[in-house]
């Protein structure tokens, strides 16, 4: 397992954080991902032989944020 802390912009809500939470739970390979408004970060437990940065940059400018 290796984990990555991405930030986020345009966090603002508990909204966000559980869309967020949501989108990077779902790809296959992560373990756990835990959103932090106050830090505009989230932090991502993975499985790199079954996902990565291109997926997670993917999923979350699906939700409609930007990588900071």
């Amino acid at each position: 397992m290796e984990t990555i802390i991405l930030k986020i912009d345009g966090i603002s809500c508990m909204g966000c954080v559980r869309t967020l939470t949501g989108v990077l739970g779902a790809l296959p390979g992560v373990a756990s991902v835990e959103v932090s408004k106050e830090a505009g970060a989230a932090t991502i437990n993975f499985d790199p032989a079954q996902t990565g940065a291109a997926a997670f940059k993917a999923a979350v400018e699906g939700a409609g944020y930007d990588l900071a």
